[in-house]
């Protein structure tokens, strides 16, 4: 069974932009996890209420804050690197069809990385630190990880 060891977490949001009228910014969540010899990073990009998954080899945060839309080098990278399922857990276009998923095999590994970079997407700013203080260095199965608004309107409803 995998397990997810947190070593870094961060969550920002871009400055958004304005096109037929001003549009809010891009929530954008980086975990640096290790489930074996290898590092990795989980981002989760959200756009109005819609969950995008990337997993990379390297820290790309700051790019993904800068939000370069015209940047089609990075834009490539980013459709090599976006995921759709984590360990067997179907990500969806959706938070309501990733909890569905989730339901569906609750003991899956990939269950607690998945929530906590969701729950620091969702969280309020005064929230945020303690979140990522709370993970690092520690096993994603071993933390106490908050319910987000999602996850709660997605049991409400089911």
């Amino acid at each position: 069974m995998a397990k997810y060891l947190i070593e870094e977490a961060k969550c920002g949001v871009t400055d958004g932009g304005m096109a037929c009228g001003p549009f809010p910014g891009t929530v954008v969540a980086a975990v640096k996890f290790r489930n074996g010899k290898k590092s990795k990073w989980l981002f989760l990009s959200e756009v109005d209420g819609i969950p995008c998954f990337t997993l990379t080899d390297k820290d790309i945060y700051d790019d993904l804050l800068k939000e370069d839309l015209e940047n089609e080098e990075f834009m490539e990278y980013m459709n090599t690197h976006t995921i759709y399922e984590l360990d067997g857990i179907e990500l969806g276009c959706s938070y309501d069809e990733l909890f569905e998923s989730i339901s569906e095999n609750p003991e899956n590994p990939g269950i607690p990385l998945i929530r906590y970079i969701i729950a620091l997407t969702r969280c309020k700013m005064d929230e945020l630190d303690p979140l990522i203080e709370m993970a690092k260095g520690k096993y994603a199965d071993e933390l106490d990880i908050p319910m987000s608004d999602v996850e709660e309107e997605y049991h409400e409803v089911e």
